[in-house]
């Protein structure tokens, strides 16, 4: 088993290899129309830094840092799910504290129901460009204002996304130091450091509320990028890979061969090697978040204007794709179906004799019965090995 799945980590980071050679190459096939735009060159070198992330984390596989991996391919997520809003998030949203105001939540929710009542009014003349009122489910208090993305001036039947200038714009540097914590030249004056302090205050507010983490997912949840159920794999997998990237006691450890074994030595990590299942999951890990990349940028482009390209060229990359999903149907990322393991064991603790009756076996379970389990690493590994049942018959495994 282990020499097959050693041949199936082949395989998977030949699929990266081939997705990334062939977006390479994807310059000699876009047809180019009369009209340039800077926002698709600053899209593709967003994509280009990631695949530049993604070729580290094959590097670190091909040399036995599995963990290391692991924990660069959260960076990987963090930014696809970004890329998700700066491709196609056209929903942005303004928020208004009323939490100052001490109301009761009855009261709270009496104020949305009056804001939603105006807004109707406004919508019948036509006199409002704000989409909906809703509550701000992140904080209490918060109601928050939804507009559509903002419109190229120079092509008003564009929408490039909030999230496009706010991940340009964003200064972490100015959000987190303070100048006189550090050298200067000369001690600022009162009125610079009001303006320094008021830039501080506006990159926190961008930070908290468009590009972080939480910010994410619910800007992907206004502009149904993420339904309830992929939100819920969204935090198991970002929690999992978390795991390598944060001090987490005993998180490298478990993936390695006897794995409670210590050998109180002093050495370069831990003498036992990393077990082959561990290796195969970083590498798939690595090989969905490129084909998501992909998949947005080159949906981005498909939908372009003619004036700006006249033939996108993506016919090579969308097969590259789409075979992400075919040939590796046995990982559950975030958008994909769940695979027949997760069916199996469905079907094993849940199912019904009419379910049964009904569908005819676990592979023809509705997807959307299908819980995640949020086990990563060691569901993955029990969904290698062959199963058997008497009711729902075998399991074979995907890897042979």
């Amino acid at each position: 088993m282990s020499d097959a799945v050693e041949r199936e980590v082949a395989q998977v980071i030949s699929s990266c290899r081939a997705m990334v050679a062939e977006y390479s190459a994807w310059n000699g096939k876009r047809v180019h129309g009369e009209t340039l735009s800077t926002m698709y060159g600053d899209v593709f070198e967003f994509v280009n830094l990631r695949m530049e992330t993604s070729e580290s984390c094959l590097l670190l596989l091909e040399n036995g840092k599995v963990a290391d991996s692991l924990g660069l391919s959260r960076s990987l997520l963090e930014h696809y799910l970004l890329f998700l809003l700066m491709c196609r998030g056209n929903k942005y949203f303004q928020l208004v504290d009323i939490s100052g105001e001490g109301l009761t939540e009855g009261q709270f929710k009496a104020r949305l129901r009056e804001e939603q009542q105006k807004l109707a009014e406004l919508h019948l003349e036509g006199s409002s460009e704000c989409l909906e009122v809703r509550k701000y489910r992140r904080a209490k208090h918060r109601i928050m204002y939804v507009f559509e993305g903002l419109k190229d001036r120079g092509d008003p039947d564009i929408v490039i996304p909030l999230h496009f200038f706010q991940y340009q714009n964003f200064r972490p540097d100015i959000m987190r130091l303070k100048d006189e914590n550090y050298f200067q030249y000369y001690k600022d004056e009162a009125e610079v450091k009001k303006v320094l302090r008021d830039n501080q205050d506006g990159e926190a507010w961008r930070y908290k509320h468009y590009l972080s983490y939480d910010a994410l997912l619910q800007c992907l949840e206004l502009n149904d990028l993420a339904s309830p159920a992929a939100m819920h794999r969204i935090e198991a997998h970002y929690t999992f890979l978390g795991k390598f990237l944060h001090p987490t006691n005993g998180a490298v450890r478990d993936l390695h061969e006897r794995s409670n074994y210590h050998s109180g030595n002093s050495g370069v990590g831990i003498s036992q090697p990393y077990t082959p299942r561990a290796k195969l999951l970083a590498a798939l890990y690595v090989c969905f978040s490129i084909a998501g990349l992909l998949e947005e940028v080159a949906g981005l482009v498909d939908r372009a204007p003619r004036k700006y390209y006249l033939d996108s060229g993506t016919t090579d990359l969308w097969r590259l794709i789409r075979n992400v999903t075919v040939d590796f149907p046995y990982f559950w990322f975030l958008f994909n179906d769940p695979p027949l393991y997760d069916r199996y064991l469905y079907c094993i603790h849940h199912a019904t004799e009419d379910d049964l009756a009904e569908w005819g076996g676990y592979k023809d379970v509705p997807p959307e019965r299908v819980p995640f389990n949020q086990h990563i690493y060691s569901h993955f590994s029990d969904s290698l090995n062959g199963w058997s049942n008497i009711r729902w018959g075998s399991y074979e495994p995907p890897v042979h």
